[in-house]
């Protein structure tokens, strides 16, 4: 049985308030499941603390994360034990990439070399510890977004919905939106992406971890069964509305890749 006695969870990274309602009916099998295995679970997601603390808390018993804070910051706090299969058809099972927008047509011209960022005037993210916001941009800059990226170019909207919205109004030339994101968005922000163009993709990457305080990491097992059973038993009107076609295991090397380079 999981020692912690007060435990919490969050599922935050897609959870907008048209997604709420299916990620608490996910939530409820998963707890079900949780508890049939004699693991400790609360019955409700916390939505009340910012998931930046929530990831780093020792009775943390299921979060979930975006790689790069993973690799980066959270590595000897947490473990990774599942990825969601989201439906992605440009990407394999348990991967995600983003979608690069702009503004309008001549925004094309922002991704045809590395020395482009440059005459780039605005770029919108969600956060600069976002790999699908920000260091995604590595890919076409050759180097570290940190680098290639002006401070006095950047616009940290807060979440991808806002990155989409700050491009649309014409506040940005530029944005990198998770795939997801990005999906969920053309549900429930038809307006804004009519009002924007998607300039490419990038390289497909291991997708968002469900992550546990190491002091779970004995559980992972069950952990990763639990969430499994919990989606097949998930109606498929819920599933179909948080884009999740299934569950896939995570290890702590599939994001070794995210990781800046000393």
């Amino acid at each position: 049985m999981s020692d912690p006695t007060h435990p919490c969870a969050t599922l935050s990274m897609y959870d907008w308030p048209e997604t709420a309602n299916a990620i608490d009916v996910l939530w409820s099998h998963i707890q079900n499941q949780l508890i049939q295995r004699d693991i400790e679970a609360p019955l409700a997601l916390e939505r009340n603390i910012h998931p930046v603390a929530l990831w780093s808390k020792p009775d943390l018993i299921i979060g979930q994360t975006c790689g790069w804070p993973y690799a980066n910051y959270l590595k000897e706090q947490v473990m990774p034990f599942a990825r969601f299969h989201y439906d992605l058809p440009e990407c394999p099972a348990g991967h995600y990439n983003s979608v690069y927008i702009g503004h309008d047509d001549d925004d094309f011209d922002h991704l045809a070399s590395p020395q482009a960022f440059q005459f780039v005037e605005k770029i919108a993210m969600n956060g600069d510890d976002s790999q699908s916001g920000f260091h995604v941009f590595s890919e076409i800059a050759g180097a570290p977004a940190e680098e290639a990226i002006a401070k006095e170019k950047r616009i940290v909207t807060g979440a991808h919905r806002n990155s989409i919205s700050a491009v649309a109004n014409g506040d940005a030339n530029l944005a990198a939106i998770d795939a997801v994101a990005f999906e969920l968005a053309k549900h429930y922000e038809p307006e804004a992406v009519s009002r924007i163009v998607v300039l490419g993709t990038s390289k497909p990457k291991a997708g968002l971890p469900l992550i546990t305080a190491q002091e779970n990491q004995h559980l992972a097992p069950l952990l990763l069964e639990a969430v499994k059973h919990a989606v097949e038993e998930t109606p498929e009107d819920v599933l179909q509305t948080l884009l999740i076609k299934g569950v896939v295991s995570a290890k702590p090397s599939d994001y070794d890749g995210f990781k800046l380079q000393p």
